[in-house]
């Protein structure tokens, strides 16, 4: 017997037959985001990845209620929350579109080096839309020969009078053809570490320019773009802390972003498993459903366990952030962030597996799940990279002797 699309296309009831230990404005957090993705994402994700369409509404109806500004203070017009509820958001909006997550995250992660080192007057000015989602934001960073490798940018910003000229080229911008503002990382002087400074650069700028939106396997509804930097004039006040100070924040900004899309790819796991567990409840084969067969009892009882370890330990990351227990936490935002992205692949591919040929359909949705899955592999640092900063900082910190309990006596 096969079976409407439409009967697995959230799995509401599925979500939470595993209990992972929250507060009680954790959860109101939550239910808010599951509400919204219920109402206006999920409704429309097979479109937004078919039509590879900029999931604009989305962002604003995020921002309206307070879910954008969650890790901007109160003060410029965010809601103070924490970095798990941020995690939370961002795990229900995954489950159901991966581009919309994603275009969610990008818009923090344009915030982040105003939150770390901007001053007062521009965090005052250029905040309060962007946690509104009334201006979308944009990290430009990744170059054609600067990937992984981030200090060899070669985006250069001559000093002139009053500001600053720019001339270079950015790749792989999310929200880059749809942002109204964008935090620039460029080379102020040849110091190969030291020589990075960000600045604050508008869509508006003469002389800035956007190639074709790249074609993607996955995430599709997410703007992804090439950008131009021809003479674009920026003025003194839109330099984001000191110049030189580039690169020790994009160190800082990497540890958030690493977080978010280990949030996205326990959503994405998370929402592909809910949709193959309602399938073989109700998909028969033989005279039972599916279910009952111990192969795929066993299949998808590993998929739930993985799922769950996953978000034990994108949570436990997460409030070890919050509560600030240590001093920096790249090893951890490294170690999420590889697993989780792994676990979210082996999941959704697994999934398509469980329906069988309805999972190679687009109908079913699971594999738009596995196609939005790859990129969280490679994104924000590949999966190796991230476990060579693991290793590097293990070092680092066995040092200088601030090595755990548990990897001291490993």
């Amino acid at each position: 017997m096969a079976m409407s699309s439409s009967a697995i296309s959230r799995a509401s009831a599925l979500r939470d037959l595993v209990y992972l230990d929250l507060s009680p404005d954790d959860i109101a957090i939550r239910d808010l985001a599951r509400e919204i993705v219920d109402k206006e994402i999920a409704p429309i994700a097979r479109r937004i990845d078919e039509d590879e369409e900029f999931p604009r509404t989305a962002l604003h109806t995020l921002g309206s209620t307070g879910l954008i500004g969650l890790l901007v203070p109160e003060q410029y017009g965010g809601s103070g929350g924490t970095m798990l509820q941020y995690c939370l958001v961002l795990e229900e909006i995954a489950s159901a579109c991966g581009a919309t997550a994603a275009t969610y995250m990008t818009q923090v992660h344009g915030m982040l080096p105003l939150l770390q080192v901007g001053s007062e007057t521009q965090k005052e000015r250029w905040l309060p839309a962007s946690a509104l989602g009334d201006r979308v934001m944009s990290i430009a960073l990744t170059e054609p020969s600067a990937g992984s490798d981030l200090a060899s940018i070669r985006t250069r910003a001559k000093r002139v009078d009053g500001g600053y000229l720019i001339n270079g080229s950015k790749i792989f911008i999310t929200n880059g053809n749809e942002s109204d503002i964008m935090s620039v990382f460029v080379r102020t002087s040849d110091e190969r570490h030291k020589g990075m400074t960000i600045l604050l650069v508008e869509s508006s700028a003469p002389g800035l320019s956007f190639g074709k939106p790249l074609e993607k396997m996955g995430i599709r509804g997410s703007d992804t773009a090439e950008i131009f930097f021809s003479n674009v004039f920026v003025p003194d006040e839109q330099r984001i802390g000191q110049e030189g100070e580039g690169f020790k924040v994009v160190m800082g900004a990497l540890g958030d972003a690493r977080i978010s899309t280990a949030a996205q790819a326990c959503g994405l796991g998370r929402g592909a498993w809910a949709r193959a567990y309602e399938y073989a409840l109700r998909r028969e084969q033989f005279g039972q459903r599916i279910f009952e067969f111990q192969a795929i009892q066993l299949r998808l009882m590993t998929m739930l366990s993985k799922v769950t370890s996953a978000q034990v330990l994108l949570y436990q990351v997460a409030r070890m952030i919050d509560q600030g227990t240590r001093p920096e936490y790249s090893i951890e935002s490294a170690m999420a962030k590889s697993y989780c992205s792994d676990l979210a692949m082996e999941v959704t591919t697994g999934c398509v597996d469980v329906l069988g040929g309805y999972g190679y359909t687009r109908e079913y949705e699971v594999e738009r799940f596995m196609r939005d899955a790859k990129v969280t592999q490679i994104y924000d640092g590949t999966n190796d990279v991230n476990r060579l900063v693991m290793a590097r900082q293990l070092e680092r910190r066995r040092l200088a002797g601030t090595e755990t309990p548990s990897s001291s006596t490993a």
